[in-house]
């Protein structure tokens, strides 16, 4: 198929290191950039074409060429879904009723899949969590198929954090695959790496993959007490997992997921499936709760807490004034106003209420006063919602400040963006915005650049200001599970480290005075950057999954059902 210039001068979708992906004629189009081997990749794509794969498999289906009849690319079928990756992160998963027995129905499929792709001589070797999607009903799609071993083409990158340790030059097979799928598999159950936790004296994870020190039965790693622990997956799997985790062995788990995946239970308690041939929840003979009804005011190692809000119909909270309730509404606490809650959107209100906003992978829509507003954004770029305004990236690549009155709204543009960026804005006159391209990042600060030269993908980032010092913490992680902390001055960067290790969430840090505050389990951990010095200050009703803000001396802890102010 011929595709016109004036095709490929639209906005993409979305843009890899391969690649760029458009969207023509209800299809998807993949264009591969000038620094890949096009001859190669022509024979590849071909080659798939003509392979009869499994219909989850979203590949080639036609040869795309320009209009000087060069080889550029091919189209695929147009698909809708998730990063398998969001399967991890408790809010989505709470937020969508998705249960383990939901995990273990994708799972199943993937594995049958795998089974289908070996038997036909292919590898996807670089499987992680980010190259399958799912969609509302937990069917799964398989992507960057071009990636794959394929015969006597070979794939010649892989996330590291699912790479077989045994792996030599790229010689993937069904054990590569395996052992990456069995990352996969405990990832998805449990919300921890295999590797993951933190040890004295602390191990990165590609070097305890390597010595093989897996947080399975193993004392020596210490495990945030917010993950429960894997004791309600059945014996056999766990083992298996095991095996491939501590072992030069690598099974393709396959009857004994069947068998978990049939036989389950679920515990009131933990809200959890567990494995039924147990005689009762292991979870609960292990570690029983002791419930204690929430409090209005407590003292905490000296430390007065107030519990700002609770209530039985809050089945999570997504901001200070709105949660998710019981019955499936996003939920204003301050007016009740409710909309209907849909699969991978994010939902905001304004502070009095009247403006509801709904962000999409393309759009955001803003209902003002009964008036609709639709703003078309790139592709599953971020938003900020800061009551009647929000900022976006709009097609043209700007960040745009939208404001928001009785009257109607009005638009200013604030700078231009890249296509692959990441972003925070406190208002108009103060943001971090990280543009990512092949060679480098350039991080522009209230308009002020600062050039990092740097080609790791950005796997998670977290941006925060300081009110106090008008300073931006930047931090990043990268496909190898390094973090780099940032703290800037304008363009100046006053400090910079990649020592420091985080195991919550990015986005839930609190950055003020110049002290980074960290949730952990019981309490707040501070760093002060310009002594170098830490601090722990106890807090039982802070855990790793609790997000931190600072006003003055006291913070606003947000937990999954209750917001406190503590100090």
């Amino acid at each position: 198929m011929i595709i016109k210039d004036k095709v490929l001068q639209q906005v993409p979708l979305a843009e890899g290191g391969e690649g760029v992906i458009f969207e023509y004629n209800n299809q998807i189009l993949k264009i591969f950039k000038d620094t890949v081997d096009k001859k190669e990749k022509f024979e590849k794509v071909k080659r798939l074409i003509g392979k009869n794969l499994p219909k989850n498999v979203i590949k080639p289906l036609e040869v795309l060429y320009n209009e000087k009849s060069q080889f550029i690319g091919y189209s695929m079928a147009k698909i809708a879904g998730e990063e398998f990756k969001r399967l991890t992160n408790k809010k989505f998963i709470k937020m969508n009723n998705t249960s383990t027995k939901d995990l273990l129905k994708m799972l199943v499929e993937l594995k049958n899949t795998l089974i289908k792709l070996h038997s036909q001589n292919i590898y996807i070797s670089d499987l992680n969590d980010c190259n399958i999607l799912f969609d509302k009903n937990y069917n799964i799609y398989f992507i960057d198929v071009d990636s794959w071993t394929i015969d006597e083409y070979k794939c010649s990158v892989c996330m590291d954090s699912f790479k077989d340790p045994l792996l030599i030059a790229d010689n993937f097979s069904k054990g590569t695959d395996s052992y990456a799928f069995s990352i996969l598999i405990f990832k998805i159950l449990t919300k921890l790496h295999p590797f993951g936790g933190t040890m004295d004296p602390d191990i990165n994870i590609l070097e305890r993959m390597v010595k093989k020190i897996s947080v399975i039965d193993n004392n020596r790693v210490t495990v945030p007490k917010t993950i429960i622990k894997w004791s309600f997956i059945s014996p056999k799997l766990l083992g298996e997992l095991q095996e491939n985790f501590t072992t030069d062995n690598r099974v393709l788990v396959d009857g004994s997921l069947e068998d978990f995946a049939k036989n389950l239970e679920y515990c009131k308690t933990h809200n959890v499936f567990y494995y039924s041939k147990f005689n009762e929840c292991p979870l609960c003979n292990a570690d029983a709760k002791l419930v204690i009804a929430p409090q209005r005011l407590k003292t905490i190692g000296g430390i007065p807490y107030i519990l700002l809000v609770f209530g039985d119909d809050i089945k999570t909270i997504l901001s200070y004034n709105t949660y998710l309730n019981m019955d499936g509404f996003i939920t204003n606490k301050q007016t009740g106003d409710k909309v209907l809650f849909e699969f991978s959107n994010r939902y905001y209100f304004s502070e009095d209420g009247m403006i509801q906003y709904k962000i999409t992978d393309k759009e955001v829509i803003a209902n003002n006063n009964g008036k609709k507003y639709t703003f078309d954004k790139i592709n599953k770029s971020n938003v900020i919602v800061k009551d009647n305004r929000f900022y976006y990236n709009s097609l043209n690549n700007n960040l745009v400040e939208v404001t928001m009155s009785p009257q109607g709204n009005s638009n200013k543009t604030l700078t231009k963006t890249s296509f692959n960026s990441v972003l925070e804005v406190y208002d108009d006159k103060n943001y971090l915005i990280c543009n990512s391209y092949d060679n480098m990042k350039i991080i522009n600060i209230n308009g002020y650049n600062y050039v990092y030269k740097n080609t790791d993908k950005i796997l998670n980032y977290g941006i925060h200001h300081d009110s106090v010092t008008k300073r931006w913490l930047f931090i990043i992680e990268n496909e190898k599970s390094e973090f780099k902390t940032f703290v800037f001055d304008k363009n100046k960067v006053i400090y910079e480290s990649d020592e420091i290790k985080y195991s919550n969430a990015l986005n839930n840090i609190c950055f003020s005075n110049n002290i980074i505050f960290k949730p952990s389990d019981s309490m707040i951990k501070a760093f002060s950057y310009e002594k170098n010095t830490y601090k722990d200050f106890v807090c039982e009703i802070v855990n790793e999954d609790s997000s931190l803000s600072k006003n003055g001396k006291k913070f606003t802890v947000f937990n999954e059902k209750e917001i406190y102010e503590v100090g």
